[in-house]
């Protein structure tokens, strides 16, 4: 291997870890901020023009968003859901994914509100089962809807849906059993649910509560 060959490497090399070391230094700097409720902090930081480079526009649009949610800056936090909802992302699973998951959230909250706004930018992507599966836990968890089971039951056995989705389509089977008072099924379909979710997912503490409870009942 020739000395110049081996420099090239070398500056690569440092390069690499140089970039690596400014990335975390802006991601640590970013998670105390959220931990800290510095959501002035966070806005700084997430506004670094080397933060967008090195993290991505989205990551920073992200962080921004929690901060203003743990901090309680209501018209701050409104301002930058809409903002993200309105944004497209160089990827679009990022888009999706902040749908998805924020949309979850407030129907966790039964925030209609807010609901509302992510499900008309879910219905605007254009993919039906994304919309379908959607649209129907909206019904169930806002609406209180208890006649959906059976398509519901279609969608699980149709293999279409898997991860996420398929745990939240499970939870929503459950929750109309629930409603129904049939506690047999209505325990059957949330243990299938939770097998579906990742631990950090938003609805594994609704989910953890919810089979705690059932037990102590039994």
């Amino acid at each position: 291997m020739s000395t110049i060959t081996i420099f090239i490497a070398v500056i690569a090399v440092v390069g690499y870890l140089g970039f690596q070391g400014v990335k975390s230094f802006q991601l640590r700097s970013l998670n105390t901020g959220l931990q800290n409720k510095d959501s002035d902090m966070v806005d700084r930081v997430a506004k670094m023009g080397v933060s967008q480079k090195l993290l991505g526009r989205y990551v920073c649009d992200l962080y921004r968003l929690r901060a203003y949610y743990i901090t309680g800056e209501t018209d701050e936090f409104e301002q930058m859901l809409r903002h993200m909802i309105e944004s497209e992302y160089p990827d679009p699973a990022d888009k999706k994914s902040f749908l998805e998951t924020y949309f979850h959230t407030f129907l966790i909250k039964q925030n209609r509100k807010y609901a509302d706004w992510l499900l008309d930018a879910i219905r605007k992507t254009g993919d039906e089962k994304f919309i379908r599966y959607n649209e129907q836990s909206y019904a169930v968890m806002l609406d209180g809807k208890s006649d959906l089971i059976e398509s519901m039951v279609e969608d699980i056995n149709s293999k279409k849906y898997y991860g996420f989705a398929l745990g939240v389509i499970l939870f929503m089977v459950a929750k109309q059993y629930s409603y129904l008072g049939d506690s047999e099924n209505e325990l059957i379909y949330l243990q299938t649910a939770k097998s579906c979710f990742h631990p950090k997912a938003v609805y594994m503490p609704v989910v953890d509560k919810w089979l705690k409870d059932a037990e102590a009942g039994a």
